[in-house]
């Protein structure tokens, strides 16, 4: 009975990374890639309580690397806790000032994209990448606000 609040933050969660694997595809071709999915581990773990959304991305991370990854079962769950427990403690323990919410949030983007940058060391820092991380630190701080409000 307990396990049913967590399926509306199940379903939120497999949606959004349904969203951005399809918005990824979309941009591709120009190796653009928009990351929702972490936009929003880090608007949960900065502005709730994480301690009721860990059973929801553990999931979501099980849904993952069943069906979209090429890794062992569980390596992206326990990424995505580890983002989200990295950023709740570090928000905790922090002032929010911007720029200490960009470095949490490309400490976490970094966190995101480890298992790329092992793979694809030389060109992980080219200016996509840059784009990339400063288009999504834009979306967070605009979704940040607007819950804020």
């Amino acid at each position: 009975m307990k396990y049913i609040r967590f399926i509306p933050y199940l379903v939120l969660f497999i949606t959004i990374q349904l969203i951005q694997l399809m918005l990824n595809v979309v941009f591709l071709p120009f190796e653009f890639n928009i990351e929702i999915f972490l936009i929003f581990l880090v608007l949960f773990g900065s502005l709730f309580d994480s301690e009721k959304i860990i059973f929801p991305i553990f999931l979501t991370g099980i849904f993952y690397d069943l069906f979209f990854s090429t890794n062992f079962v569980g390596v992206y769950s326990s990424l995505y806790i580890f983002i989200l427990l990295f950023v709740s403690y570090a928000n905790d323990k922090f002032t929010k000032s911007y720029f200490q919410k960009a470095l949490i949030f490309f400490l976490s983007y970094l966190m995101y994209n480890f298992l790329n940058l092992i793979e694809y060391y030389s060109t992980f820092f080219t200016f996509n990448s840059i784009l990339n991380f400063s288009i999504s630190f834009l979306i967070f701080i605009s979704l940040e606000k607007l819950i804020n409000r």
